[in-house]
């Protein structure tokens, strides 16, 4: 599978993330995951012809946890 070598931006895991969304962008093949470990969201585009490198971009305004444990208390 694609996220075999796939980091997460925000927290640094790697390993299963959930895939949540795919779909081309010119000649990128563009895949929308879900750190397991941190719940953030990411975008990981490939060139599957191999010409123009890899790489992983955030989605999205990440808040701190601590942010969002006063917001529910």
């Amino acid at each position: 599978m694609v996220n075999d070598m796939v980091k997460c931006p925000y927290c640094g895991y790697e390993g299963e993330f959930k895939l949540l969304k795919t779909w081309r962008y010119r000649w990128w093949n563009v895949y929308l995951y879900e750190c397991s470990n941190c719940h953030g969201r990411f975008r990981y585009q490939v060139d599957p012809t191999g010409k123009y490198k890899s790489y992983v971009m955030r989605v999205g305004v990440r808040r701190s946890q601590k942010k969002m444990q006063e917001k529910t208390s």
